[in-house]
């Protein structure tokens, strides 16, 4: 009877990982609601996703909220200039939507184009927080290895920016994904953005970070 309740059962491990997974999920909703706080919110919940989440570290809600006070000035004049940027941008790529349904010539091949090109922009602001996460730079630097990132992982930058924008989308049509999607998104982050620090991390270096 006594091993039923081992909290090392598959069992146990599992609601205990279903209850990271939704508690870090409302931590990221609550800390982001002024959205200034996105870019530290996003960074505090890769670093708790990837360090214990997927590498096994305890402690995940405690880690959330060191980084998240720790990246909260670091990140803000970067969310707001960088946001700001982002809904200019998608505004314009609405008003190109609406001219294809109206019928408009030559809509359909500027907006194809327009989207593609949003991948940069917007790949670049998710690149930005989980190399936070990681290391430490001034807001320039930040811009400037997140834009290195974007275009020497074009892959990964894709992956990112389809994977967010789904959950967006799903999240803006059904609401209740809300309280697992952000977890579980980065979760899925970390596979392409973990195989490209592992290219520009000696592995002594990994092994350091991994076990802070």
């Amino acid at each position: 009877m006594a091993s039923l309740f081992d909290p090392e059962r598959p069992l146990w491990r599992g609601l205990g990982t279903l209850a990271d997974v939704l508690v870090l999920s409302a931590m990221w909703f609550t800390a982001s609601l002024p959205l200034f706080t996105l870019g530290a919110s996003t960074t505090a919940l890769y670093d708790a996703v990837s360090h214990c989440l997927r590498g096994g570290d305890s402690g995940p809600w405690r880690r959330f909220l060191r980084t998240f006070r720790r990246e909260l000035l670091p990140s803000s004049l970067l969310t707001v200039v960088f946001g700001f940027l982002l809904v200019l941008l998608y505004r314009g790529l609405a008003l190109l939507w609406r001219g294809q349904v109206a019928g408009i010539s030559g809509a359909p091949v500027m907006l194809a184009v327009y989207a593609v090109a949003l991948v940069i922009p917007t790949g670049m602001f998710l690149w930005m927080w989980p190399l936070l996460s990681r290391f430490t730079f001034t807001p320039l630097a930040l811009v400037k290895t997140a834009l290195q990132f974007t275009f020497a992982h074009l892959v990964g930058t894709v992956i990112l920016v389809v994977v967010t924008l789904f959950s967006v989308l799903v999240t803006a049509w059904l609401l209740f994904p809300m309280l697992f999607l952000p977890c579980l998104t980065a979760l899925v982050w970390t596979v392409p953005v973990e195989r490209a620090f592992r290219r520009h991390l000696p592995a002594e270096d990994q092994d350091n970070h991994e076990s802070n």
